[in-house]
């Protein structure tokens, strides 16, 4: 399935059309420089929560085992 284009990147795709279109880009140029880094910013902070959710995934998943390796199995009859 194709992936459903993001806001900011149609406003990206807008801006970087206007800079061409414009005599005078210098406001343009800094509006792009300002979404680009924002982009970057956001894709940190969701790459750094991934990361922190996977470790809190793993801690639980070892847990685990460790509790279920400890247990004796009982004894039949």
């Amino acid at each position: 399935m194709a992936k459903k284009p993001e806001a900011v990147d149609n406003l990206l795709d807008t801006l970087v059309w206007m800079r061409r279109k414009a005599k005078k880009h210098e406001a343009v140029d800094d509006l792009i420089d300002a979404l680009v880094k924002m982009r970057r910013k956001a894709k940190k902070k969701a790459v750094k929560r991934r990361k922190a959710r996977k470790k809190i995934v793993d801690r639980k998943r070892t847990k685990r085992k460790r509790i279920l390796k400890k247990r004796k199995p009982k004894k039949r009859r």
